[in-house]
């Protein structure tokens, strides 16, 4: 009996390869993979990111939520967002900031670099020795080039390379595999003690060494009100094209064989102050975010991944955050939610089209099992 049912087993695991092999080959179609960046993702979230069908989730990997005390460190949400994102078949992309009040003398509430990098390094150590092999990629900092993300200090390329260099090679002494990918920087034409140009930014980085310290280069593609197909270098460069700058950086600095990834891209349906042009319609948001998804697959083949910001409910009016939701404040979907979900159900079916036509077109194998001079194996004796 146990030789029977072992014999059923193998005999099925035999029968699932074509099916396993059949999605894998979906799965890694041309088309990049699409993330949405979840502020604090719950099962709900999660849920909803799969519902559309996004491949991945970027979500912070708060240090100072993980690691409120030097080496005293707590795992239950990453541990939980894991298992759950695993649960929906969503790869995770770890962005690691958020020092912990501890790492900065005095201490510091906003987002600021640690004193000694080496506290930074070891966090990031940390996290990849613990989902080792269960991390897509792994965001080294938010934004440096603005000064709200560098403890309200002139931002510093140099610096932020540095701590680059430090963590990547953290990372990869406990997961060799692992994907390194450098901070998304803030598209801005400033150049002051506030903010700098994040092309101006990003070229000093690779002047500083960078270019050996990552695997991705981190993107952040805003639309400013614009639409995606706006042409490069209009309303000076702030529209989705300023992608393209950055893209000729890495080019002019030999390093355009790694790919992009755009961990945040977005418009926004409420725009407040000084912000208000950028602001665009519910319905507009939809079609452009539909419209730059087609653009990058389309015309970006060096973009990889793309996550759009963001997925969030239940944050104030105020929050310039809430205007980039796919959600209302009540969870609902905006039509933004709706338009990538057909448009990515659209992908799905055109692979499954391609695939099928691929199949149609194979010519049968014709073997005379039976003719002269046939030798059959069925094993690996003769």
């Amino acid at each position: 009996m146990k030789i029977f049912t072992r014999a059923r087993l193998v005999f099925a695991l035999l029968a699932l390869l074509p099916l396993i092999w059949f999605a894998r080959q979906l799965a890694t179609d041309d088309a990049p993979s699409i993330a949405v960046h979840t502020l604090r993702a719950d099962d709900e979230m999660l849920r909803l990111a799969a519902d559309a069908g996004f491949d991945a989730v970027v979500q912070v990997f708060s240090w100072r939520e993980i690691e409120p005390r030097r080496d005293d460190r707590y795992w239950e949400y990453p541990d939980f967002l894991l298992r759950a994102a695993e649960y929906y078949d969503l790869d995770v992309i770890a962005r690691l900031d958020q020092q912990p009040y501890w790492a900065t003398k005095p201490e510091r509430e906003d987002n600021a670099p640690p004193d000694r990098l080496d506290d930074y390094a070891n966090f990031a150590r940390a996290v990849a020795e613990r989902y080792r092999g269960r991390i897509k990629g792994y965001i080294i900092w938010n934004e440096p080039n603005l000064a709200r993300e560098w403890g309200n200090r002139p931002p510093d390329a140099v610096a932020y390379t540095e701590m680059l260099c430090r963590a990547s090679r953290a990372i990869k002494s406990v997961d060799a595999q692992a994907i390194v990918v450098s901070a998304g920087l803030a598209p801005t034409n400033d150049q002051n003690a506030q903010a700098q140009d994040d092309r101006v930014f990003g070229e000093t980085m690779y002047r500083a060494g960078a270019r050996a310290c990552f695997d991705v280069l981190g993107v952040h593609a805003y639309g400013f009100g614009y639409p995606p197909d706006d042409p490069r270098g209009a309303h000076q460069s702030l529209n989705l094209a300023r992608v393209l700058d950055l893209r000729e950086i890495m080019q002019v600095y030999g390093d355009a064989r790694k790919p992009v990834w755009i961990t945040e891209l977005g418009w926004t349906t409420r725009g407040e102050g000084e912000h208000a042009w950028q602001a665009v319609s519910p319905q507009q948001q939809a079609d452009y975010l539909a419209r730059a998804w087609q653009r990058i697959a389309r015309e970006w083949t060096w973009v990889r991944m793309a996550a759009i910001w963001n997925l969030s409910r239940g944050l104030a009016t105020t929050n310039e955050m809430a205007g980039y939701s796919l959600l209302n404040e009540d969870g609902k979907p905006k039509p933004a939610y709706n338009a990538l979900r057909a448009e990515l159900d659209a992908r799905w079916n055109q692979r499954l089209s391609r695939w099928a036509n691929r199949v149609t077109r194979v010519e049968p194998l014709s073997i005379p099992i039976l003719a002269a001079d046939e030798i059959v194996h069925l094993g690996d004796n003769d």
